[in-house]
């Protein structure tokens, strides 16, 4: 009598560790299924919210080094930025955008503090794009920088160079 009750018992240890071992195993997966495009994560994107793109070409248009890399200017002001949008406008939309499609860009910059940023248009090719974005967003948010005293009343920049 004994004996069938602690297999019994034993049995039931074994089944309850392995249903929590199974329940273990879905959490794992669940949470590092890349549910969104791009590997981005349900809880990694503070830093890729802000990064928008529009015009004709889109964030899936870009490789990943490429997205790397202007990631990392948001992630660098963080601190500073709402949003970036970037709205690139392809000069003959009935080409095949190739390294030397020449492309129109502009950056609009929301800052946190309530201030905003946008620049002209430029012209830029699809191999220097990214080069010609990031240098674009990081000479705006220098002459942002300029201007803003941090009495948080948020002012705008329309740079025109």
């Amino acid at each position: 009598m004994q004996s069938s009750h602690s297999r019994e018992k034993s049995r039931e240890r074994t089944r309850n560790f392995l249903l929590v071992l199974l329940a273990g195993i879905v959490v794992a997966i669940f949470f590092n299924l890349d549910m969104l495009p791009e590997g981005e994560t349900v809880f990694e994107r503070s830093a890729d919210r802000k990064l928008t793109f529009a015009g004709d070409l889109g964030r899936k248009d870009f490789t990943p080094e490429e997205r790397a890399q202007i990631m990392e200017f948001i992630r660098r002001h963080d601190s500073r930025l709402a949003n970036v949008t970037i709205e690139i406008t392809l000069q003959d939309p009935y080409r095949a955008v190739t390294d030397t499609t020449e492309v129109i860009f502009s950056v609009r910059m929301a800052m946190a503090d309530g201030g905003s940023v946008s620049a002209p248009t430029r012209r830029a090719r699809r191999s220097n794009l990214v080069p010609a974005v990031l240098d674009k967003l990081d000479k705006d948010i220098k002459a942002y920088g300029i201007i803003d005293d941090g009495d948080g009343k948020g002012r705008s920049l329309i740079n025109t160079m």
